[in-house]
């Protein structure tokens, strides 16, 4: 259920953006659930490449090159979207970067709202004890 809510909140986060940011345009709030699915799984994968390729050079950025690659990611998701014949575009970089950019802030803001922090349970959160072999 909370990755159904999550998937949901990023949608409306994706619809935000493109109020706010020129360059994005939106279909019916289907479509947005599909675009929000998709932009998962870039993240996931081509996302997670590109921040493994440029680990160094975003350490001495302090992490604003993973700005730069969530746009990316994002302005790939809305060419893809258009391939896929789903109502959602983003028009250049830079709009990619803007729409990351307000959909992760909303998306985020929608979590912490609704689903609040996770809970560790008592066993996760004792530490583990050291077994020793050799006395």
């Amino acid at each position: 259920m909370r990755t159904i809510l999550r998937f949901l909140f990023s949608a409306i986060g994706l619809l935000v953006a493109s109020y706010l940011v020129r360059g994005i345009t939106h279909g019916a709030f289907l479509d947005l659930v599909a675009v929000a699915v998709l932009l998962g799984a870039l993240n996931a994968t081509l996302g997670g490449l590109l921040r493994f390729v440029a680990l160094v050079p975003m350490v001495c950025s302090f992490g604003c090159l993973s700005l730069f690659i969530n746009g990316l990611v994002f302005w790939l998701a809305g060419w893809l979207a258009g391939r896929l014949g789903l109502a959602f575009g983003v028009s250049g970089f830079w709009a990619g970067v803007f729409g990351a950019l307000v959909s992760s802030l909303v998306a985020t803001l929608l979590e912490w709202i609704f689903i609040g922090k996770e809970q560790k349970t008592r066993r996760e959160a004792a530490p583990r004890r050291i077994k020793i072999i050799n006395e």
